[in-house]
């Protein structure tokens, strides 16, 4: 049994005589009314009742019918999907991602990337920014969704998202600051992805500019944890404000107002300035648009 007969059968039941099968298919009555009986021979079967003027099925035609209709439908989807990615070559990018993008929009981006753009394959490592940073200068990653501020002369950097930060902790901990200040952070247990002088963007602007000095900080280098830690009365952490908004209302954690005011952190898709392939271009439109769609 093969596809011609498969797909015979399914047209002469579709338009509802071998005539009209024939003429969609290109081919001789004869040649429809041969596949028909080669492929009811190979099934054992009767398809079409052949006492009737039209082409009308059986009852074991009736039921082999809608799978006989995934075959032709599924093969026709597959030459579309080839045709349409004919002349395109399977293109890898290693793409650093911030784990901010990681925990929210990442997984519907990899999705639309996958439905839209197949030739696009993706190699991810999800890291701190500093990490992505360097591994962007020494060629170890191709491409970034980051905090990273990078030269304009070897990087082109296009604005993704901003993301608020917020110092969260454990509403189970007594008598915490009524406002987080440079001066009361220095006595604070801080639980903290970086040291200092490791974070990016606006976080790294504002530990410079109040002159913040970790004393008593614990280091681990996922948000994940140190919300885990935090929840859980170790310290206080610097969490992004949405996604934790609801573990905020759950009572799990608490918000610290700070002061003087942190600017939300800026996201980038980052590339080098000779990345124009189509795969680049590809990723940079599928990273801005579920960005905008995350935000809402």
């Amino acid at each position: 049994m093969n596809f011609k007969q498969i797909e015979t059968f399914y047209w002469a039941a579709r338009l509802g005589s071998f005539a009209a099968a024939a003429k969609r298919l290109n081919a001789t009555q004869s040649a429809i009314s041969m596949r028909i009986q080669e492929i009811e021979a190979r099934l054992g079967v009767e398809l079409f009742d052949r006492s009737q003027r039209v082409a009308q099925l059986t009852a074991q035609g009736t039921l082999l019918l809608p799978l006989a209709e995934e075959v032709v439908l599924s093969t026709e989807r597959l030459v579309s999907a080839a045709s349409h990615n004919r002349g395109k070559t399977i293109e890898y990018i290693r793409l650093g991602v911030a784990e901010t993008v990681a925990i929210t929009w990442l997984p519907a981006m990899l999705r639309a990337l996958r439905r839209d753009h197949p030739f696009v394959r993706i190699e991810l490592e999800v890291a701190l920014s500093h990490v992505i940073e360097e591994k962007l200068y020494s060629g170890a990653l191709d491409m970034a969704l980051a905090s990273c501020e990078m030269p304009n002369s070897k990087f082109v950097a296009l604005p993704l998202e901003t993301v608020e930060f917020v110092w969260m902790c454990s509403p189970e901990i007594e008598q915490p600051p009524d406002v987080v200040t440079s001066k009361v952070l220095a006595e604070l247990p801080v639980i903290a992805t970086s040291r200092e002088w490791q974070f990016r963007g606006s976080i790294l602007a504002w530990l410079v500019a109040n002159d913040v000095h970790f004393r008593d900080v614990t280091i681990c280098n996922t948000l994940r944890t140190a919300a885990s830690l935090a929840q859980a009365g170790l310290g206080y952490a610097y969490l992004p404000e949405r996604y934790y908004r609801g573990q905020v209302k759950a009572g799990l954690l608490r918000r610290l107002r700070c002061e003087p005011k942190d600017e939300p952190l800026s996201i980038y898709s980052i590339r080098p300035v000779n990345a124009r392939s189509e795969g680049y271009r590809a990723v940079e439109s599928v990273a801005t648009r579920e960005a905008l769609s995350y935000q809402g």
